[in-house]
């Protein structure tokens, strides 16, 4: 049997590489939004006084923090994505990037890397991001749990796919 040899996962990064520049600005400009709102909300609903000075205080450890676990999910993601592809699983890699819906396979590997994102997001907010704007551990865990479920990097389940 001859060695088949497909390019079309070659033709994704490339691409991805292209699009990136012009996509970064908009993806952090909107997570930082996101992000803020989403402090907003919480701290409302705990009824906190000082909203401004903590909004200062950990918004950018919060967002950075966000994005880097979003980085390492989406990483984990075309790593699954080639391993799959090397292991002759085409249609299933195919469908983690283009839509997952149509693979359970997929739709495992996706659930999976926004679950990485997810733990990522609550290890670093409560270790890191909300380590001195919150003394009290269990308010920490709180916050650092809200984000994790609300700022989960829900578009991997998306579809580019639009027909």
């Amino acid at each position: 049997m001859k060695n088949e040899v497909r390019l079309y996962n070659m033709i994704m990064p490339l691409w991805l590489l292209l699009a990136l520049p012009v996509m970064w600005l908009p993806t952090l400009a909107g997570n930082f939004l996101i992000d803020s709102i989403v402090l907003a909300v919480l701290l409302k609903i705990k009824k906190k006084q000082n909203k401004k000075a903590i909004w200062k205080s950990c918004i950018l450890k919060v967002w950075a923090f966000g994005m880097l676990s979003d980085i390492i999910g989406g990483g984990a993601l075309i790593i699954l994505d080639v391993l799959l592809d090397a292991a002759g699983a085409h249609k299933p890699a195919s469908a983690i990037m283009l839509n997952p819906w149509v693979s359970p396979l997929a739709v495992l590997c996706v659930a999976v890397c926004m679950v990485l994102s997810s733990v990522l997001i609550y290890v670093f907010d409560s270790k890191i991001a909300f380590k001195k704007t919150f003394d009290d551990e269990r308010e920490r865990r709180w916050f650092a749990l809200a984000f994790a479920i609300i700022t989960t990097p829900w578009l991997f389940a998306s579809s580019i796919v639009v027909w």
